[in-house]
């Protein structure tokens, strides 16, 4: 089918073409193309426009719409964006609460849905409470804690802010390869700690089988992988920083180990409610934050772990 059809006179355009269309007047505007090009997902649907993701500021929402508004055959724009100037300004009123309460000043900063918290406080527990309250945002997508604890030397930086979509393809160094099935985040920040993949990994046992009768042996099975032997993420692809028979930074996915969010939790962009679980460590544990804030222990959230240990260490407080 061409770029448009003619339908009783006026063109009208299909909505895939309507869709590239878009994509291009994004990709020509400077502005767009250097900063919210990648963070914006465009659905079109009957000549409806469906417009989401994370986007800096108004000024970036005026462009768009004025890149996209004059397009004949465009009936109706749906914007659903998130605006991080709006954002921030959300959740440091949210965090407002703590402050007064614990005589403590946080900076906070929004990028493309991703919280920032910095500040000094007096001990771990309102540092934690701070990245709970920031992460009870149903729209934040995740949020990186450097908040400094008075006398506590600052720790290593801790894993970066990664996302792998659902259906992406990830690659082992060896060259195999899974579907990301689900992800396992921590609630308390709403960053992604591991995926489950689904696909044909190497077992010894079954290279042991293969051997000894001659036959090739790889059945599909879904194995958890923590976030931090991700070498590289993109939309598309990712690829792992271990081969696929390294099976001691890897395991067997367990729907045990999991539980899946309360049906009134609302996941971080761009994850549907069912393609996420929690650890089990997280059941019954709540992100709310009260209105008078009251100490959790730090050690709440990390007692009881084996594997998952890696999982949770490196991320408990987002650093």
């Amino acid at each position: 089918m061409t770029d448009h059809e003619i339908s009783g006179g006026p063109i009208q355009r299909t909505d895939v073409a309507l869709k590239e269309y878009i994509d291009r007047a994004f990709w020509k505007d400077d502005v767009l193309r250097a900063i919210e090009y990648s963070e914006i997902d465009v659905h079109v649907r009957d000549g409806v426009v469906h417009l989401n993701g994370h986007i800096t500021s108004s000024t970036s929402q005026r462009r768009i719409k004025n890149a996209i508004r004059a397009m004949p055959g465009i009936l109706e724009i749906k914007d659903h964006l998130i605006l991080d100037d709006k954002l921030t300004l959300e959740v440091a009123a949210a965090l407002g609460a703590l402050e007064h309460t614990y005589a403590c000043k946080f900076f906070t900063g929004a990028s493309h849905g991703v919280i920032s918290l910095n500040g000094n406080v007096s001990d771990e527990n309102v540092k934690m409470l701070a990245e709970q309250s920031a992460a009870s945002h149903p729209n934040v997508r995740g949020v990186i804690n450097h908040v400094h604890v008075s006398g506590v030397m600052q720790g290593v930086e801790g894993q970066p802010f990664l996302q792998p979509a659902i259906g992406e393809i990830i690659y082992f160094l060896d060259g195999v390869s899974g579907i990301v099935k689900q992800v396992i985040m921590n609630p308390s920040n709403r960053r992604v700690i591991a995926m489950t993949l689904q696909g044909s990994f190497t077992d010894r046992r079954y290279e042991l089988n293969s051997q000894i009768d001659g036959e090739a042996r790889s059945p599909e099975k879904r194995v958890m992988l923590p976030m931090s032997v991700v070498r590289y993420l993109t939309k598309a692809s990712g690829f792992l920083s271990i081969r696929s028979n390294e099976r001691t930074r890897y395991v067997d996915f367990d729907p045990g180990d999991f539980v899946v969010p309360h049906k009134d939790w609302i996941p971080p962009y761009p994850y549907c409610s069912d393609e996420v679980l929690f650890p089990l460590e997280y059941q019954g544990m709540s992100v709310q934050i009260p209105d008078q804030p009251h100490p959790v222990p730090a050690e709440a959230i990390l007692e009881g772990v084996s594997f998952r240990e890696q999982l949770l260490a490196n991320d408990s407080l987002g650093g």
